[in-house]
């Protein structure tokens, strides 16, 4: 069985990105070092990918003062196909849990909504339990956001507020429904103490109508 992805038969890593970036981002405009930074790799791969995509008019290039600026081309005529494709080929799990491993140190616990990937919605809510500064983690998942034409609604909770948390606050009602999947952690520790004593008291008592007491 191939382990070669679909994607990556039909278009090479740096050329995936950038599709990606530019249609499914398709009001951005970006500069070259920005993409660069986007996509974490070498500047003459980039520039090569690029001159490409504005030969075959799906991007276009325009001067900003003494930079350029890549934008997807409004006359495109496969904007539609491509972003459905794009779309289909994206594996959001993934490309999340990537970053939830390079920041294993500091996580606990995350979840994501399943009921975003039912819906067909590419707005998708993860909760994590994270045990440090939340921010730089942030902004790897805004460079996901970009990456994917996801919009990620992230919710970040030191680990002994996580409990409190989805048991309490509003924001975290799609944990208690049930219509998530776990990406890193334990099930258990999504459980507010509150339902874990509740069950307790509610477990049948095994040993009624025995005669035996104690």
């Amino acid at each position: 069985m191939s382990t070669k992805s679909i994607d990556e038969s039909l278009f090479g890593k740096i050329r995936r990105q950038l599709l990606c970036i530019f249609f499914l981002n398709p009001e951005g405009s970006y500069f070259l070092l920005e993409l660069v930074g986007i996509l974490r790799t070498g500047r003459g791969g980039v520039q090569r990918e690029l001159a490409n995509l504005v030969e075959s008019g799906m991007i276009t290039r325009e001067k900003s003062g003494i930079k350029v600026l890549f934008s997807l081309s409004e006359d495109c005529p496969v904007t539609l196909e491509m972003q459905k494709l794009l779309v289909k080929l994206m594996d959001y799990d993934e490309m999340i849990s990537i970053v939830l491993r390079d920041y294993g140190a500091y996580v606990q616990t995350a979840v994501i909504s399943t009921a975003d990937y039912a819906e067909g919605s590419l707005s998708l809510k993860l909760l994590v339990s994270f045990d440090g500064d939340p921010e730089e983690f942030s902004r790897e998942i805004e460079r996901i956001e970009l990456l994917s034409g996801a919009r990620i609604e992230l919710q970040t909770v030191p680990p002994f507020e996580l409990k409190e948390f989805i048991g309490s606050r509003p924001e975290a009602q799609w944990i208690s429904s049930g219509t998530w999947k776990l990406l890193a952690g334990r099930a258990e520790d999504l459980i507010p103490d509150d339902l874990d004593r509740e069950s307790a008291v509610s477990e049948p008592d095994l040993f009624s109508g025995t005669g035996i007491s104690w």
